[in-house]
């Protein structure tokens, strides 16, 4: 994928959150503030006018753009927790000239580790480590199997989803949710469906625009 392809899909990216504002708002009443969707399609919003803006960028200025729009235009954890993905999407490919499947599995390792750390979530907090975790592993996986970008996308798409469906059971111990207790048992985590709403997006424009 090369720089323009990233900018168009980070363009992507950014008009599916505010598309699917509401539903995740829906998903955040239930077990949170109810302003999750609204949060990431503001974010979204402002990243998507400085990717704009932005022309003949590289594949890390891109993704780094929209890291750092996140951080600086949120409030609260979700700037610093969704923008790590981003920012760490970008180092992994730094001095490349295109963004594959290695660099995905190397972001998304990394952002897994610098999230668990700035917000101290775990697997089975109900939180979006649940689904950035398993899909951190699965392109491990495809990795080690030299899957080259589309097989790669397809199995860390199947992962999200996975990790997403994990959290319906459990019962949360970050957010505001945690308070809840068993209350919040029964209802899927609205950060963990944004990380993979994120990932559906890359999945679909791979298997869309590359051979």
């Amino acid at each position: 994928m090369k720089a323009n392809q990233v900018k168009e899909l980070l363009i992507k990216v950014c008009n599916m959150y505010v598309d699917n504002q509401e539903e995740l708002n829906k998903y955040d009443t239930v077990i949170g503030d109810g302003d999750h969707g609204s949060t990431m399609a503001r974010g979204a919003k402002a990243a998507k006018l400085k990717l704009e803006e932005l022309e003949d960028g590289s594949c890390t200025d891109y993704f780094k753009m929209y890291g750092r729009t996140l951080i600086s235009t949120l409030g609260g954890a979700i700037g610093p927790l969704f923008g790590t993905i981003f920012l760490e999407l970008g180092r992994a490919c730094k001095n490349k000239e295109e963004f594959d499947i290695e660099q995905l599995s190397e972001g998304i390792k990394n952002a897994e580790t610098k999230i668990c750390a700035l917000g101290g979530a775990k697997v089975g907090d109900k939180t979006m480590i649940d689904a950035i975790s398993p899909t951190a592993k699965a392109l491990e996986e495809v990795i080690s199997e030299n899957m080259d970008l589309k097989e790669g996308v397809k199995k860390a798409l199947e992962a999200a989803e996975c990790g997403v469906k994990s959290t319906i059971p459990l019962r949360a111990n970050k957010g505001r949710s945690k308070y809840l207790q068993d209350k919040a048992i029964g209802h899927q985590d609205a950060g963990a469906t944004s990380f993979y709403y994120f990932i559906k997006v890359i999945a679909d424009y791979v298997n869309d625009n590359l051979d």
